[in-house]
């Protein structure tokens, strides 16, 4: 029997996401600059640096602002940031990195990890992650060492 074991936890930087979106919106901002006249080229760069503004906001609130929660490991469940998952309900947990790795939990049904699953270690990554491989092992949930894609 396992009882609780808690560790805080915080979003995965999107650093990645952040220089991206920077770079596609000076990108489409030039364009717009250059083609003021033309209304289809316009109108298609002004939709796509409003979308990627929105995008680069999210990230930015993500990865600095939001707040860390806590993991809670319990027998047959994982608690992560409200939301109880059940050890069936997991088709694999995914760790990408060395350094500070990020994990994710990918449910069945699904194909990307979903951007509330995913979670980065606040202090102590040794026993977290030790702490979460003796869960996967306990419930018989698969742990790769991988990277995976999220939304945002």
């Amino acid at each position: 029997m396992l009882s609780e074991i808690k560790h805080p936890i915080k979003s995965p930087k999107r650093i990645r996401t952040i220089i991206g979106m920077i770079a596609i919106i000076l990108s489409q901002s030039i364009l717009v600059f250059r083609s003021w006249d033309m209304g289809n080229v316009f109108y298609f760069s002004l939709t796509a640096i409003l979308l990627c503004l929105v995008v680069l906001l999210l990230a930015l609130y993500r990865t600095f602002f939001k707040k860390p929660t806590e993991l809670c490991l319990s027998n047959e469940q994982i608690i992560l940031n409200g939301h109880m998952i059940n050890s069936s309900d997991i088709k694999v947990i995914m760790t990408m990195g060395y350094f500070k790795p990020v994990i994710g939990i990918l449910p069945y049904r699904r194909r990307i990890v979903p951007m509330d699953m995913t979670f980065r270690y606040l202090k102590d990554d040794d026993r977290g992650a030790s702490d979460l491989t003796n869960w996967a092992k306990m419930n018989n949930v698969k742990m790769v060492n991988k990277s995976f894609l999220t939304w945002i």
